[in-house]
């Protein structure tokens, strides 16, 4: 009992040092919760409100508006963080509103789609074109197609039919659409293709006069062997379209024709520009174009110029930022160890006030939301917090290796959060698959660690890198060409790096022709981030 006491009395000492809404919500009584959910401030007033969505005493009117603002925050603040999932929160307030009558219950259900339950609640709550659209956008194309009037909506009918698969009955709605938008011929096209009607999609897409239809025409011109005539359309195409032309060229040995390409590619804006300007580079070497090569190395920006000796200068500062006085109230809250509230407190500050991001985003790394953090700064010099310090300098240093490698691999693979889980299972801070965990775990002598643990992904990517290190050593590779390698093996497997770079006979030419573009982009991301690391004190 004496317990009981001592632990009451040391919850009431804590609570006196709140901010006075939060005290009353640490009180937790219906009447308190209420107050705060009516006239409090910040995160607590969302809070309050949402403790008493369940509340039958409380009038449904007010949990209906309690269910929709703590949904509409959570939507906002699309935290890095469990319990956190907005989804959740509508599945709460979409009945709720419904229930009340209230006009936004048709919005709480479309966020839902397409989910069986939000379609039966649209098709109650709404008709005509706010319905359509609202299914399309959803996904919800079974329902859309049973609801659409027939000959109303051909964009509509096609795409939807497209979707899911039924490419014979979406020609005639295509070619309907066609009729009134020459968009339509773009996507009659892809379905004809799909049927493998070549000859008829080359007609659909050449009525469409857009880069994107170009591409696409080189694409069925490829696959049937005309070369010449795909090269000519992907000129005038997409930079995905320069990209695959300069391939195809290479490929045919016209490396002198694939050189201009490369530098055209390299002025765009695309994220082929980096990789256009270093192949570019090296190939205008090999051909003696020294004023091209020199053309390429200028244009060649981001992490990629490590590569060739060329260091990115630092990244932006952030705007300068007045001190804000509601920083206080999270402050306020850590000191009376409520640091799950101080978190929602400052998700909250950012969300209302999202131009005061270079005064919040230190207090986010302070409460280990770097994730949030980095997303809210990019791409400013506040975006690369060197979180972890001490285990990441110190196994990259036990490891040999420098430590701005390590803080860019980790800020590209999960931007600090040792919770990220990827849709390919890939777990924590480092994101090592399991069995490459299990790999890693023997290298080291010792039992799998828990990869959600910060100090031990840290520790584990320190090894592995490493090893990859190695690895290429092995392969012949020094330098830049070394460093190059072990970050594509990171991502893409070192099995995958070794046999392209056997298969193209050079790590430049893997590079260029490997056949995923995930490694190629991972690449570009990872020294961009070492260049920025290496650049900021």
């Amino acid at each position: 009992m004496r317990w009981l006491i001592l632990l009451f009395l040391l919850g009431a000492c804590r609570a006196q040092g709140l901010p006075p809404d939060y005290a009353l919500l640490a009180r937790g009584g219906v009447a308190e919760l209420r107050q705060v959910a009516l006239a409090g401030e910040g995160y607590a007033r969302m809070l309050a409100g949402w403790r008493l969505v369940g509340e039958e005493a409380v009038p449904l009117a007010e949990r209906a508006e309690f269910a929709w603002r703590y949904a509409l925050f959570l939507e906002g603040a699309r935290a890095f963080e469990p319990g956190w999932e907005a989804k959740a929160a509508w599945r709460v307030a979409a009945p709720l509103l419904e229930a009340a009558q209230d006009p936004r219950a048709f919005s709480a259900w479309e966020r839902l789609l397409p989910e069986d339950e939000a379609v039966a609640a649209l098709l109650r709550l709404g008709e005509g074109e706010r319905l359509w659209e609202a299914l399309f956008r959803g996904r919800a194309y079974e329902a859309l197609l049973e609801v659409l009037p027939p000959g109303t909506r051909r964009d509509l009918w096609a795409q939807a039919l497209y979707r899911l698969g039924r490419y014979r009955e979406a020609l005639p709605h295509y070619r309907a659409w066609a009729e009134a938008e020459p968009r339509g011929f773009l996507g009659l096209g892809y379905a004809l293709w799909r049927l493998g009607r070549r000859e008829e999609a080359l007609e659909a897409f050449a009525r469409y006069p857009h880069p994107e239809a170009r591409y696409a025409q080189g694409r069925v011109l490829e696959e049937m062997g005309r070369v010449e005539e795909a090269l000519a359309l992907y000129r005038e195409s997409t930079p995905e379209g320069l990209w695959r032309a300069t391939a195809l060229l290479e490929r045919l040995g016209r490396k002198g024709e694939a050189l201009p390409l490369y530098l055209e590619l390299a002025r765009t804006e695309s994220p082929y520009a980096d990789d256009a300007a270093l192949r570019a580079h090296f190939l205008a070497g090999t051909l003696g174009e020294i004023g091209a090569q020199e053309t390429a190395l200028a244009l060649l920006q981001g992490g990629l110029g490590l590569l060739l000796g060329k260091r990115p200068g630092p990244p932006p500062s952030p705007p300068p930022s007045p001190p804000l006085a509601e920083a206080l109230r999270v402050e306020a809250l850590l000191q009376g160890g409520q640091e799950a509230w101080a978190r929602g407190e400052a998700r909250y500050l950012l969300w209302r006030r999202p131009e005061a991001w270079p005064g919040l985003v230190p207090l986010f790394y302070r409460l280990g939301m770097y994730r949030e953090g980095i997303r809210a700064a990019w791409p400013t010099a506040l975006a690369y917090p060197r979180a972890y310090r001490a285990w990441v300098e110190g196994y990259a240093q036990g490891e040999g290796l420098d430590p701005n490698l390590l803080f860019a691999l980790l800020h590209v693979e999960s931007r600090f959060d040792p919770r990220a889980v990827s849709p390919t299972g890939a777990l924590g801070l480092a994101q090592f698959l399991r069995s490459t965990w299990a790999d890693v775990a023997r290298m080291l002598g010792e039992p799998p660690a828990d990869p959600f643990d910060p100090e031990s992904a840290i520790r584990y990517a320190a090894r592995y890198l490493r090893w990859l290190m190695e690895r290429c050593q092995a392969l012949g590779l020094e330098g830049v060409e070394r460093l190059a390698c072990a970050v594509t093996a990171y991502n893409g497997g070192i099995g995958y790096t070794s046999r392209g770079i056997a298969r193209e006979g050079s790590l430049w030419a893997f590079l260029r022709f490997q056949e995923r573009d995930e490694p190629r982009e991972y690449v570009s991301k990872v020294l961009s981030a070492y260049a920025a690391y290496q650049a900021i004190p």
